[in-house]
Formats: structure tokens, C-alpha cells, sequence
């Protein structure tokens, strides 16, 4: 049985899509910039809930693009228990512990593919992608294709 994993990214960046250089600008929960890495999710609907959150505070999403990628069975996944964790692992600002993770699965290279639990839904998971894995080139990479959201998503509490 294979795994799909879905990732929301702007329009702009459509082409880059699987390229994991988000991550040399970026930091995320489970790992600081300077490294390529692709954060995914388990489902399409809680990668709307992951890309929305980082926007509403902008009471706007812009355009953005919807992509597949098939993990094979042969292909290596670890995976990060909620047991092991910190109590605040799911704060706004994370625990560095959360980086210390997410950077020691990237350097050791063992596996291509990281499970982590997703901090807005514990109980579904987020797969995080090493483009400098050999695996990764065993996975199959959807193109983007447009995704329109739902605006409430985005819009901002009035007071």
C-alpha cells in the first residue's frame, strides 16, 4: 500500500513545488531554514488547514496550487511519536526541540520521508520530504494544479 501526501504552495511557485527550497528561506516547526526540506500532509483537507493558518492573519490566501506525491511501501518512513514530545509541542512558537528533530532526521539521511503529527490536528500526521534522499526520487510527484479556497478560511474575526 503507498502513501499520498498532499502539499498547498503559492501559484508563483508552481514549478517548485517538490523542490524543497522553501527551506533554505524558511524555518517550520520541525526544522530551520538553510536546509531544502518539503513539508506535506496526509490528507488535502488538513493541507488547506495548514497552509490557511499561515495566512489568516493576513485575512487573505493568495492564489495557490495543489500537489500529489505517492510515497511506495519500499520506500523508508520514520516517524516521531507523540510520546516523545513536549507537553507545548503544539505552541505557536514551538519548543527548539521540535527543530532538533526535524534537523537530526535530515542529516542523518536515513529515510526520505518523516512522519510527525500534524499541531492543528494531533491525530493525523504531516510527512516531511528530503529532496537530498536518494528515495526521493522513488516517489511520484503530481503536477500542481489550482485550488480555490473557501474565504471564511481566511477571513479575519471581527471585533
Amino acid at each position: 500500500m503507498t502513501t499520498a501526501v498532499y502539499r498547498i504552495t503559492k501559484e508563483r511557485y508552481r514549478d517548485q513545488v517538490f523542490s524543497g527550497l522553501g527551506g533554505l528561506y524558511a524555518s517550520g516547526r520541525w526544522t530551520s531554514r538553510g536546509l531544502p526540506v518539503i513539508y506535506t500532509s496526509q490528507s488535502i483537507s488538513l493541507a488547506i488547514l495548514e497552509y490557511a493558518l499561515n495566512y489568516k492573519r493576513h485575512g487573505w490566501i493568495p492564489a495557490s496550487v495543489l500537489a500529489r506525491a505517492t510515497i511506495p511501501d519500499h520506500v523508508g518512513i520514520e516517524s516521531v511519536s507523540m510520546a516523545a514530545l513536549p507537553d507545548d509541542w503544539r505552541a505557536p512558537n514551538p519548543p527548539s526541540l521540535l527543530r532538533d528533530i526535524g534537523q537530526r532526521w535530515l542529516h542523518r539521511a536515513q529515510t526520505a520521508c518523516l512522519k510527525v503529527p500534524s499541531a492543528i490536528v494531533p491525530e493525523e500526521s504531516n510527512y516531511l520530504l528530503n529532496p537530498q534522499h536518494p528515495g526521493f526520487a522513488e516517489l511520484m510527484l503530481g503536477y500542481a494544479e489550482p485550488i480555490n479556497f473557501d474565504r471564511r478560511l481566511a477571513r479575519a474575526r471581527r471585533k
